[in-house]
């Protein structure tokens, strides 16, 4: 890509070191969800500047402030059980939490998926290729071309063989092609981790916080987790996710959640008017005529070519033959002023909710000539 540094951002635009003006549709692998410098939230840590950074668990009222907040967004029979400083640590303290209450070690997850990259998350998901394992994580297969039954039946056996304490979801694969199954399978997968007393966790770091419509990208499938995993978005930027408990999960000491910058008040502070923003908005509707603008300026382009277009909400993948394909389409735009994410043969699009509809079909538009341009 092409060397140069951002020297100022703000709303759904980046300034370069060289001069140039990019519309943003990367917002930082998707933190930046109401976009950059956002006031609300750049007051809110400044006021926190003035007063408490961070007590080492000792508690502060804008921490107690943020469980209030959070715990009013949540859905119904939620309760925010900690903030930690990424997603990654959080699906770490999610695991914790599993393995206290069920008693169990091993955990499932599936191919593909993005869930950190600690020994623990990476294992989950996807293979480095560098011959380690944990006997103790199982990965299913998962993705474009597995038959949904066949890796059903996988998840069954391995359920009954017994030991797994969690079963990891990510709702929609923004690292790996967008996919997604189908409702049906995630209804499925709820009544198996029930029969066989295995706690489901939903991933929705990316997706959480109304990215694909409502709040929690679970509630479009039709199954109540037993653990949520959220991140990225809810600090607008900042460092900051958590975990919430549906209720019954009891938290106890035991389950080692928080770490030295978690539960801090900066984050709680940024947390905090994040979720303020959103409420003062129509974020599913927002989210909407996103999904729209894209479907209409992209998918017609992109009809009987080579690259693929798969999301939803405001995450979309478009997915090339080739990785050189991939990277010369992200080069066309970037130089046509339009900042996007790129990852072997994967484009990546992450407006923020906030994007100026103009600055959104423009964008869209010249997408579209890139993807031809380089199918």
């Amino acid at each position: 890509m092409d060397s140069f540094s951002i020297v100022d951002a703000q709303a759904d635009l980046l300034h370069t070191s060289d001069g140039r003006t990019l519309i943003d549709l990367f917002t930082a692998h998707g933190t930046v969800w109401l976009g950059h410098r956002h006031p609300a939230v750049r007051e809110a840590i400044e006021r926190q500047l003035g007063k408490v950074w961070i007590t080492g668990g000792y508690a502060t009222p804008m921490v107690q402030e943020m469980r209030a907040a959070m715990n009013a967004f949540l859905p119904g029979g939620y309760t925010l059980a900690s903030l930690a400083s990424t997603g990654m640590e959080a699906n770490e303290q999610a695991f914790r939490i599993a393995r206290v209450e069920t008693g169990r070690n091993s955990a499932l997850g599936f191919a593909g998926a993005m869930h950190g990259k600690s020994f623990l998350t990476a294992a989950l998901a996807w293979d480095n290729g560098d011959g380690l394992a944990i006997p103790q994580v199982h990965r299913m297969p998962f993705g474009p071309g597995v038959d949904e039954a066949a890796t059903m039946a996988a998840v069954e056996s391995r359920l009954r063989s017994g030991g797994i304490a969690a079963i990891f979801v990510e709702p929609v694969h923004a690292t790996s092609f967008g996919w997604r199954a189908s409702p049906g399978f995630y209804q499925a997968l709820r009544e198996l981790a029930t029969r066989h007393g295995a706690l489901l966790v939903y991933d929705e770091v990316l997706t959480g916080f109304h990215r694909t419509g409502p709040k929690f990208c679970f509630l479009q499938h039709g199954v109540q987790p037993d653990i949520i995993v959220f991140g990225k978005a809810c600090g607008n930027g900042f460092p900051v996710g958590g975990v919430a408990v549906r209720d019954g999960i009891a938290i106890t000491p035991r389950m080692l959640l928080g770490s030295t910058f978690s539960n801090n008040a900066l984050a709680a502070a940024a947390a905090c008017a994040t979720l303020s923003c959103l409420q003062a908005l129509d974020p599913e509707a927002l989210v909407q005529e996103i999904e729209r603008t894209v479907l209409q300026a992209v998918l017609p382009a992109l009809a009987g070519s080579s690259v693929k277009l798969a999301g939803a909400g405001a995450i979309w993948i478009l997915t090339f033959p080739t990785t050189g394909q991939a990277a010369a389409c992200a080069r066309s735009l970037l130089a046509a002023g339009i900042c996007i994410g790129f990852h072997n043969c994967q484009v990546r699009l992450l407006p923020p909710l906030t994007i100026r509809p103009g600055n959104l079909l423009a964008a869209c538009q010249k997408i579209a000539e890139c993807g031809i341009l380089h199918a």
